[in-house]
């Protein structure tokens, strides 16, 4: 996986399987972000 998402994306990850269901739910609302930069 580790390796795929390098080869892909130019960036390099480090990756820990977890089982199903133990990641914590983000229970948030999202955030809208604008860009102002001027290009």
């Amino acid at each position: 996986v580790e390796h795929r998402l390098k080869t892909s994306l130019n960036v390099g990850v480090d990756v820990e399987l977890v089982e199903p269901g133990t990641l914590p739910r983000f229970e948030g609302k999202s955030k809208k972000v604008v860009d102002r930069r001027s290009l």
